[in-house]
């Protein structure tokens, strides 16, 4: 039994919680100091500097005052009002609790809360029946618990709340639904079907929606190209960096989640300034027990959400949100292999750029090689996130951020209201919600690997749920025509119209094309020459769409150092076919069952995707040799030299 001084100092104590592991008191000291000067409790710093479980110390601790300790909190037991500010849930240390009509009060305290928490006993020793304590996770889960009905609450209504005419839930009803379904409808009728009296302006208004939107983005792929790959700045150290939260939404997806758990523990940051939170829904039960699994890591924590309407990634994620404890936050999926040092990097970045409230990571497939759709599916993201979306940000225009690997700053994105819980392509509309406000985006020069589908039917329904998503972020932003010129400008007020507008109504015509091309060909077998020459304008502008596709994918592949792929662009017009169909059935579901969200089913690919983590171990092996070597070589300089002498 150690016998504690009355007048205890947090050394003395850290000194006796460590003693198992021989730590002496100057280190201990140091450890202190540290830990004061990053902001951070020293228990946390010394559960990750030594690979210790919080549980652990925090059970030595309480032996070593005298307090009664339990790992966990009762469920139920927590006993605590619904707040209104649940962004400060994260500071809370203690809960009032009631255990067989018994009060108790459940507590996580710092290493300067035990310390004034023994001088306490010194002089109340019924401290000691009345607190129990417990590990700050199991604290943290068991107020999570208590204010589900607010964190509900907060996720489903907060943007509607605060910017009501930017919510899917208040600005989609049935009448605006079913007159866009409309409106696309006849847009492909009028592609199909085109009589002498409106020919030259069925083909204006065709030229409009193929060539504006094929256009920008060959001249944004061009400039692209020639901005070339940024520098990257010198890291920060351990000691700059601030704590960043990981927001990681699962949904059925259990399998993946031993590889998501290596990817996350070869992030190049300090573990105890990492937060880092698996998202799971309680309809998950297999998820939250892969989950559990893996939570000994000291950043893993889990957050169930309970079951509810509207059942989509966003919603899960805005659920999360006010329980994130960082100053940053990244939003990664299942199947993502983050490269180990984008943290760092968006650290830094932030830093350097505080006119900046969001980077967006590069997302590049490494199953690219697979099979065709997931070649040209590998095309579409080294153009938009290699080569479009660079230039985007340097055009200073709104970005439509990618579905994972966005890094904000937490207030910036608190501030917008978070993301739309009814839009099932909640990164676009983000983007947008940013621009209006004027909050800039940018590209940050880190790539996170992803998965292709390699079958039709899920990539059908992904992009069905993509092209709705756009769907709703246009008919969203259009509720107030005024106010979004004003806060866009004009500029940006086109191109949101010609880039957005012209990609959905657009794509549908693919497929419509090649129908009636094909019907006509089969039909007038002795007209066809004369019915093809009356139709050269349409192969024009089909041709510089196409061209200008092409065009893109290529500089694109180039760019990933993918040039074998080039040869699948032949497929490009199958592939746009089967773009029509989806996005045809997105207007559908967008009249029918707007906030519907057809998930991704992932982990189906046969190609090893472990590539990053390995390179890293392998890198880190090599450096060990080289320092090693480099030590031995000093030694053999030292001893020749005193030889000599």
């Amino acid at each position: 039994m150690v016998h504690l001084r009355v007048d205890l100092q947090p050394a003395d104590l850290l000194q006796h919680i460590l003693a198992p592991y021989q730590v002496g008191r100057p280190r201990c000291i140091a450890l202190i100091e540290e830990a004061r000067v990053q902001k951070l409790d020293a228990l946390r710093l010394c559960a990750a500097r030594y690979n210790l479980s919080e549980t652990e110390l925090y059970e030595r601790a309480s032996t070593l005052i005298g307090m009664a300790f339990h790992p966990a909190v009762p469920h139920g037991a927590v006993k605590m009002p619904q707040v209104d500010h649940l962004e400060h849930l994260t500071d809370i240390r203690q809960v009032k609790a009631k255990i067989f009509d018994r009060d108790l009060v459940f507590a996580a305290p710092t290493l300067d809360g035990f310390v004034t928490l023994h001088a306490r006993l010194q002089r109340n020793d019924n401290l000691r029946r009345q607190i129990c304590i417990v590990p700050p996770k199991t604290l943290r889960h068991a107020i999570q618990e208590t204010q589900n009905p607010s964190l509900y609450q907060y996720a489903t209504q907060k943007l509607a709340r605060i910017w009501p005419h930017a919510s899917a839930h208040l600005g989609l009803g049935h009448f605006r639904r079913f007159l866009f379904l409309g409106a696309v409808l006849s847009v492909a009728a009028l592609s199909a079907w085109d009589p002498p009296m409106l020919e030259f302006l069925i083909f204006a208004f065709l030229a409009l929606l193929y060539v504006s939107p094929a256009s920008f983005r060959l001249y944004a792929s061009l400039y692209g190209t020639l901005l070339g790959r940024p520098e990257k700045p010198r890291l920060m150290s351990n000691h700059d960096l601030p704590i960043y939260s990981i927001l990681v939404p699962l949904r059925d997806e259990a399998s993946l989640v031993p590889q998501l758990a290596n990817a996350l523990k070869a992030l190049n940051y300090p573990p105890e300034k990492l937060d880092i939170k698996f998202v799971v829904e309680t309809v998950s039960p297999q998820t939250v027990q892969a989950v559990e699994r893996e939570l000994d890591y000291l950043p893993f924590e889990l957050v169930k959400v309970p079951d509810g309407m509207p059942r989509t990634k966003p919603k899960a994620i805005n659920f999360a949100l006010p329980l994130a404890r960082g100053e940053h936050v990244v939003v990664y999926d299942a199947e993502d292999i983050p490269h180990p040092n984008q943290l760092r990097m968006a650290a830094t970045f932030f830093a350097q750029e505080p006119d900046i409230d969001c980077f967006q990571a590069e997302l590049l497939i490494d199953n690219s090689g697979e099979n065709a759709l997931a070649s040209l599916f590998a095309t579409e993201y080294a153009t938009q996130f290699g080569l479009i979306m660079p230039a985007l940000a340097e055009f200073k225009m709104p970005m439509p951020l990618g579905g994972t690997s966005n890094h904000f700053r937490i207030a910036s994105l608190r501030y917008v209201g978070g993301w739309d819980s009814f839009n099932v392509t909640e990164d676009a509309d983000l983007g947008m919600r940013l621009a209006r406000l004027g909050m800039r985006c940018a590209m940050l020069p880190s790539a996170t690997r992803e998965e292709a589908p390699i079958n039709i039917w899920p990539w059908v329904k992904q992009r069905t749920r993509w092209m709705k998503g756009w769907m709703q972020t246009l008919l969203v932003h259009s509720s107030q025509l005024r106010l979004l010129s004003i806060q866009l400008g004009w500029r940006n007020f086109l191109f949101f119209y010609l880039y957005i507008g012209g990609m959905v109504f657009a794509a549908p015509m693919h497929g419509i094309f090649l129908v009636k091309f094909t019907c006509e060909a089969l039909y007038y077998q002795g007209e066809l020459p004369a019915r093809l020459a009356h139709a050269w304008p349409y192969f024009i502008v089909l041709s510089m769409t196409y061209g200008s596709a092409i065009i893109t994918g290529v500089l694109g592949l180039i760019r990933v150092r993918k040039p074998l792929l080039i040869v699948y662009q032949l497929l490009l017009p199958l592939y746009w076919i089967l773009t029509s169909i989806a996005t045809l059935r997105a207007a559908w579901q967008l009249a029918v069952d707007p906030f519907s969200w057809e998930k991704t089913t992932h982990g189906k690919t046969r190609v090893q995707r472990n590539l990053w983590a390995k390179k890293q171990n392998r890198t880190r092996r090599l450096l060990v040799h080289a320092r090693r070597f480099k030590r031995q070589l000093i030694a053999k300089a030292k001893r020749a030299s005193t030889t000599t002498d």
